[in-house]
């Protein structure tokens, strides 16, 4: 069904408009052909350094989708330092990317900010909780967090 509609959408509003139809792993995603994610991140990056022309100092790009591979594409290909730029892919280990991270379950993204602000590894088990509960944890135990990542893993 995806198919015929992706085929559809590429025989009418793709003839008529400068559009590509993307499949992604739960939707189509019809989008102009000059602008895409990876556009979008260049230009957040771009207005989010700590001073007006300045990179920000640390850049973390997280996705799920093959739509993401552009904003992954964008980021590797920049100016940035990219000692400092974090490209991350969530899912499946054999899933073809352009992240330079990988992380396996969305839990593990809660984890991973979690440490990122100073929180505890159990944390994904709190964020899961505090969804559930509709409260968010007030506090986190503080840990000290290394510059560098052992093993190349978040």
């Amino acid at each position: 069904m995806a198919r015929e509609c992706q085929k559809e959408l590429e025989r009418t509003v793709g003839k008529k408009w400068d559009v590509e139809v993307m499949q992604g792993k739960a939707n189509l995603e019809v989008r102009p052909t000059f602008i895409n994610k990876g556009e979008f991140a260049k230009r957040l990056v771009d207005g989010y350094g700590s001073e007006p022309g300045e990179p920000p100092e640390f850049t973390l790009c997280l996705g799920d989708d093959f739509t993401d591979e552009d904003m992954f594409r964008a980021l590797n290909g920049s100016s940035l330092d990219q000692d400092h730029v974090f490209t991350v892919t969530v899912g499946a280990s054999s899933k073809m990317t352009l992240a330079h991270w990988h992380l396996l379950e969305p839990k593990d993204v809660i984890s991973a900010v979690a440490l990122l602000n100073g929180g505890s590894t159990d944390v994904a088990d709190l964020a899961a909780l505090s969804v559930v509960e509709s409260k968010i944890p007030t506090q986190m135990p503080e840990v000290k967090i290394r510059d560098k990542i052992p093993g190349g893993r978040l």
